[in-house]
C-alpha cells in the first residue's frame, strides 16, 4: 500500500511539474502565434491586391482558402509545441531528480511486475543504470526468484515507445520459461502517466479548446 501511494505521489509530481513549465511555454508560443497572426493580415491584403489583377473569381478562391488554414495551422502548431514542451518538461524532472531516483522509479515498476510474474523465475536484462546498483535493487525487489542479471543493449527494445523521452532507464524481465517479458523502463512508465492524464493536461493548458 506504501509503494501504491509513492507510485501515486510521483505521478502527481511529474504531472504537477509538466503543467507549470508548460503553462509558461504555452504563454509564449501563443504571444508568437498572434505576432504572426497580425503580420499575415497584410501578406493576405497584398496577395488580394495582385489576384485582383488576374481574375476576381480567383481572389474570391485565394482569400477563402487563407483564412480557412489559418486557424488549422495554429492549432496545429499549438498542439505540436505544447506536446513537446511537456516532454522537455518531464526530462527536466528526472534529470534534476537524479539517478537515484530514476532506479527508485524502476523499482516500483518491478515490484508491481511481481504480481504478473507469480512465483516464476526471472532473468534480468538492465538498460542505462549502473549495473550493480541495478543487481543490488534486483535482488531485493525479486529474492529467490531472481537468476541472472545482465547488462542489454538498447537494441533489445522493440520500439522506442516515447520518442523525445531522454532517458532509457529500466530492466526487462524474462521469465525462465519465456512465456512471459516485462519491459519496466521509464519511456513506459511515463507513457503510461501521460496516456492517463491526457485528458487533465489538456483542460488544464488549454481550457478545454483542444
Amino acid at each position: 500500500m506504501e509503494e501504491l501511494r509513492s507510485t501515486q505521489a510521483l505521478d502527481n509530481e511529474i504531472i504537477a511539474d509538466a503543467k507549470k513549465k508548460s503553462e509558461r511555454i504555452l504563454q509564449k508560443a501563443e504571444e508568437t502565434c498572434a505576432s504572426l497572426l497580425a503580420d499575415v493580415d497584410k501578406r493576405v491584403n497584398d496577395a488580394l491586391k495582385q489576384a485582383q489583377e488576374t481574375h476576381d473569381a480567383l481572389l474570391a478562391a485565394f482569400k477563402k482558402n487563407t483564412e480557412a488554414s489559418l486557424p488549422l495551422e495554429k492549432e496545429r502548431y499549438l498542439v505540436s509545441f505544447v506536446s513537446e514542451s511537456i516532454l522537455n518538461a518531464v526530462n527536466g524532472y528526472f534529470e534534476k531528480a537524479g539517478a537515484k531516483k530514476r532506479l527508485d522509479v524502476v523499482e516500483s515498476m518491478v515490484r508491481r511486475a511481481k504480481n504478473v510474474l507469480g512465483d516464476k523465475k526471472v532473468s534480468a536484462y538492465v538498460l542505462a543504470l549502473p549495473l550493480d546498483s541495478a543487481k543490488k535493487m534486483l535482488e531485493g525487489a525479486l529474492g529467490v526468484q531472481l537468476l541472472s542479471v545482465e547488462q542489454a543493449q538498447k537494441t533489445v527494445l522493440d520500439e522506442d515507445v516515447l520518442p523525445g523521452f531522454g532517458f532509457e532507464d529500466g530492466v526487462i524481465l524474462v521469465t525462465e520459461d519465456a512465456s512471459i517479458k516485462c519491459r519496466l523502463t521509464l519511456k513506459e512508465k511515463v507513457k503510461e502517466i501521460l496516456d492517463d492524464k491526457k485528458m487533465e493536461l489538456s483542460q488544464a493548458l488549454f481550457a478545454g479548446r483542444l
